[in-house]
């Protein structure tokens, strides 16, 4: 990994808690990279195993840095960020393998498109290099109650890889296994917010950046194979929990007034049914998850406010800005009730990619790439 006057610095920042059984893979995956000019930093989050003497011994080019305490995903994270000296940062998590020419699709964007806050690659099933990932698959989306989905995954229901969805395109949020980032927009909205602790704040850092006026893509040229699960399973009641209790956080701080009036008691109404519907299946571990979610956020309140406040006064930009990337409609009602399983049969699909200023595209992957770029470029 020579380095070239011509190409700018991407810090490469990993997060690692007792994540010695995927360090070999994704260190030598990074050894392979094709780009010129990388810094590869460790940030250990106070792990118990041997990782850290296992990545001083074998990987030198390695900078580690060593948590005192374990500060949870956004909070170690930022402590990387803090140190980072690369123009471009890259948060990458410990249980993924990259291509070798990974970083150079996401560099070329930042560079041709000013306004680009954040991206993210395409995201495979490491078990099934097919399969698009759960956690972030090909770029995020919210829908109008704040639920997440993917391009490439909706609820539980992932899609295979066909290429569909290989068009660089503006989202909402790009996933936290994977995600570049400008160091300018940081400057403007500050790190990953470690009240989150774990699950979303990238979302919420993503929504913090449309707020400025800034946008994020998906660059499917960029390629990753993820574990998945590396640290909490999808079916995990501790996951249930930051899911839940993060979602109604994400929302409380970066709607505008009137449309978390409008909206708020809308989305508690629907996460009561999905309460509901866990004691009815005797999921006693996932309702109790939904009701502590509940019970911190009720207990956090003034914390969650003044989150709320220091959003608000940086804003730039209108929630009618804003809501371009987001769906006008309902995930949850169009995948349980209409059965409407992947991102391209959204009932509202079309509206949405035409409110985020992008026409149909070519067929062919090639002249799909480069005719979304030229659009990007305006």
């Amino acid at each position: 990994m020579g380095k070239k006057a011509d190409t700018p610095l991407v810090s490469i920042i990993t997060l690692n808690y007792n994540g010695k059984r995927f360090l070999k893979d994704l260190l030598d995956s990074l050894r392979r990279c094709t780009y010129p000019n990388l810094e590869i930093i460790l940030v250990d989050n106070c792990s118990t195993d041997d990782s850290v003497a296992f990545v001083q011994a074998h990987y030198p080019e390695v900078k580690v840095h060593q948590n005192a305490e374990n500060y949870l995903y956004a909070g170690g994270n930022n402590e990387g960020l803090k140190i980072a000296a690369g123009e471009y940062l890259c948060l990458l998590n410990n249980d993924v393998t990259v291509d070798p020419g990974f970083v150079e699709p996401l560099v070329e964007m930042f560079r041709r498109y000013p306004r680009m806050a954040a991206g993210q690659p395409k995201i495979l099933a490491m078990a099934d290099p097919g399969q698009l990932e759960y956690a972030g698959a090909c770029g995020g989306f919210l829908d109008w109650f704040g639920y997440p989905f993917l391009r490439g995954r909706i609820m539980d229901t992932t899609e295979a890889d066909r290429g569909q969805y290989d068009q660089p395109l503006k989202i909402f949020w790009g996933s936290g296994a994977c995600l570049f980032l400008r160091r300018d927009a940081l400057r403007e909205t500050g790190l990953l917010d470690a009240d989150f602790g774990l699950h979303m704040e990238e979302i919420d850092l993503c929504w913090r950046f449309h707020l400025r006026g800034w946008e994020v893509l998906s660059i499917p040229q960029s390629r990753i194979w993820h574990f998945g699960g590396g640290t909490l399973n999808q079916t995990n009641p501790r996951k249930m929990y930051w899911n839940f209790r993060n979602n109604i956080f994400l929302l409380i701080k970066n709607l505008s007034g009137i449309n978390l009036i409008i909206r708020l008691p809308l989305r508690v109404l629907l996460d009561a049914v999905a309460l509901v519907v866990e004691l009815l299946k005797g999921q006693v571990a996932g309702s109790g998850a939904i009701l502590r979610a509940y019970g911190w956020v009720l207990t956090h309140l003034p914390l969650i406010f003044r989150h709320r406040r220091e959003v608000q006064q940086k804003r730039t930009v209108s929630d009618r800005d804003v809501a371009r990337c987001i769906y006008p409609g309902s995930v949850v009602f169009e995948y349980f009730l209409l059965q409407r399983k992947s991102f391209s049969r959204l009932g509202r699909i079309g509206k949405l990619l035409a409110r985020a200023g992008l026409n149909p595209l070519p067929a062919t992957p090639e002249a799909a790439a480069k005719k979304a770029v030229d659009e990007l470029m305006g």
